[in-house]
């Protein structure tokens, strides 16, 4: 084997410390941490992963979430060190949402799975908060997309491109297995509520996860209640 430098034998290897803890076929389990989502659009804010910057006045309010394409996310994976100092001022970050399809071979569903939880726990690994994106295709995949996740975690998915009654099922299916696996985890959706899904989910418009809806705007109004039904801490606010 050539001798590589630091960079290029972290995309190589992937290391990961010694401690941590591994699911079936190796994968990196994303740590259960404490997480707090209450205020979730009243005050905290998610924000994509690149519309980061180091010019954001707030960024200790905002959750960096990474629904994109995939080459976008790549160049993240391809330089986490990079990508974790970029995003080392916001609360937390989520774990890279990498294509599953239920065409696509077991071994690719396997490397998406896995390079999802790398991340997380690599992340973890340098004192980061992070948040475990969860997608799934078909129930033959479930044992490998619900590995390297913890009961009581907070969890971040999304109903995006989930518009048509089949994928409307599959989805459905998925929804129900994660709930039953982690019934004591709380989960934040990006896009539209599908009908059988719970109402306690903190659920966000696509369009509203681009880190522009903070309190410093001059449009902003917090609300009366957070979306879990607490009351919001910015009730005296004038």
């Amino acid at each position: 084997m050539p001798l590589y430098g630091n960079k290029d034998y972290k995309k190589l290897i992937r290391p990961l410390p010694d401690f941590t803890e591994r699911d079936i076929y190796d994968i990196p389990i994303i740590k259960k941490q404490d997480i707090d989502i209450t205020n979730l659009n009243n005050g905290k804010w998610l924000i994509g992963c690149n519309n980061v910057s180091h010019k954001d006045k707030h960024p200790e309010q905002k959750i960096v979430h990474m629904f994109k394409y995939d080459d976008v996310l790549l160049t993240a994976y391809n330089n986490p060190d990079k990508f974790l100092e970029k995003t080392s001022k916001y609360y937390a970050i989520c774990s890279p949402d990498f294509s599953m399809d239920k065409k696509m071979d077991f071994p690719l569903v396997l490397k998406a799975v896995y390079d999802n939880r790398w991340m997380g726990a690599y992340a973890q690994a340098n004192g980061r908060k992070v948040i475990a994106c969860v997608g799934w295709t078909t129930k033959e995949t479930y044992e490998i997309c619900f590995a390297g996740l913890e009961d009581g975690a907070v969890f971040i998915i999304s109903t995006i491109g989930s518009d048509n009654t089949k994928s409307n099922v599959e989805f459905i299916n998925g929804y129900y297995e994660l709930r039953n696996r982690f019934p004591s985890s709380k989960i934040i959706c990006v896009g539209n509520k599908i009908q059988g899904m719970d109402p306690d989910i903190c659920y966000i418009k696509y369009n509203e996860s681009f880190g522009n809806w903070d309190r410093y705007n001059n449009y902003w109004q917090p609300k009366l209640f957070n979306w879990d039904n607490s009351f919001s801490e910015y009730l005296d606010c004038k």
